[in-house]
């Protein structure tokens, strides 16, 4: 079995996986308690997203997709700051 073959079943693998681990931040983002929950629910979704999309980089062999999955980690934390500020600004406004 030549080494890209075997990078080929592995990420087929990988994404199967993490499909299915999609489901338990879904479950967090649409049953959870608190707005919190359902924030980190979705980051980590994304997250898992981000891996997909690396999978499947290695499984098309094409380099693009890798700078897509590192934007959108930018994108991912930015987005996680000024969540948390709004959060923590509107935290204040209540008390």
């Amino acid at each position: 079995m030549e080494s890209t073959e075997f990078l080929k079943y592995a990420s087929q693998i990988a994404l199967f996986i993490m499909t299915v681990a999609m489901l338990f931040p879904m479950f967090r983002l649409f049953r959870g308690p608190t707005l919190t929950d359902r924030i980190v629910a979705l980051d980590q979704m994304e997250l898992t997203i981000m891996g997909m999309i690396l999978c499947y980089a290695v499984y098309s062999e094409k380099q693009i997709y890798l700078d897509v999955v590192l934007m959108s980690s930018f994108l991912l934390a930015f987005g996680a700051m000024i969540i948390t500020r709004y959060l923590f600004k509107r935290k204040i406004e209540n008390d």
